[in-house]
């Protein structure tokens, strides 16, 4: 039964022409950094490189977050999620297999983002592509599972969508709110702020500390912690989880 769902969650990204979609979004994407770069007097290739992955990391983020927000928010209003669980399915089987659907179509947009990368006119980015790519999947899984969660609590899409946003850039911004807080010695209300970001520096994963652009120009530092990053996003994977079950489970349909 999982597995059917699997496969009907794809073939709504198929009707919806999502990967078509996002595949005009690279081209696109891909195009601006070439003509953008070749305004540049030096370092053109380095420029065009760092542009298209910044630039196609967030489209790729934002193509996810909204087709999994509105293609729950739909499932919801055509009476599509109460019709799947009349079956002989388990409100934890629909969860998994929609996380396995997601994290399936969330694998193919990577990849995409991950080639294009790899056959720009630019040979700098062989050395660390490959750990880039892989980061980026772990980073879109991340937000499928966070869009999942807001898309089944919330019951408007654009607020649900408003909210991924807004965590994914908290999580991108987290390397400088905690750089800020360590430079700076405030008093007051600001002391307790502080406390409060530390706090949520702790479950919230460091988004930006994956993904890093100076990996595809200058290869991987052995300075990067990948055991923090995989525990705490492992972590963090898991208790949004339960948190969307719990919520899923207590529901009256």
């Amino acid at each position: 039964m999982i597995r059917l769902l699997v496969n009907y969650i794809l073939t709504a990204a198929f009707r919806d022409r999502l990967f078509l979609g996002f595949l005009g979004i690279l081209a696109v994407g891909t195009s601006l950094s070439l003509f953008f770069g070749s305004s540049v007097i030096t370092e053109t290739d380095q420029f065009s490189l760092a542009f298209a992955a910044g630039g196609l990391r967030l489209a790729g983020v934002l193509t996810l977050v909204l087709f999994i927000v509105f293609y729950m928010r739909r499932s919801f209003e055509t009476r599509d999620v109460e019709y799947m669980l009349s079956r002989p399915i388990s409100r934890l089987q629909f969860l998994v297999a929609h996380v396995l659907a997601f994290t399936m179509i969330a694998t193919i947009m990577a990849g995409f983002i991950t080639l294009t990368l790899f056959l720009m006119p630019s040979n700098m980015a062989n050395n660390g592509i490959g750990l880039w790519g892989a980061s980026i999947l772990a980073e879109f899984i991340i937000m499928a599972i966070v869009s999942l969660f807001f898309a089944l609590v919330l019951s408007s899409a654009v607020t649900a969508s408003m909210m991924v946003i807004s965590f994914y850039v908290l999580s991108r911004l987290m390397g400088s709110i905690l750089g800020i807080i360590a430079s700076d010695a405030s008093g007051g209300a600001i002391v307790l702020m502080e406390k409060v970001m530390l706090v949520i520096s702790v479950f919230i994963p460091r988004l930006d500390l994956i993904g890093q652009t100076s990996w595809l120009l200058y290869g991987v530092e052995d300075t990067v912690n990948f055991e923090f990053i995989a525990l705490q996003g492992g972590v963090f994977c898991g208790l949004v989880f339960a948190a969307t079950f719990f919520d899923l489970s207590r529901r009256q349909f």
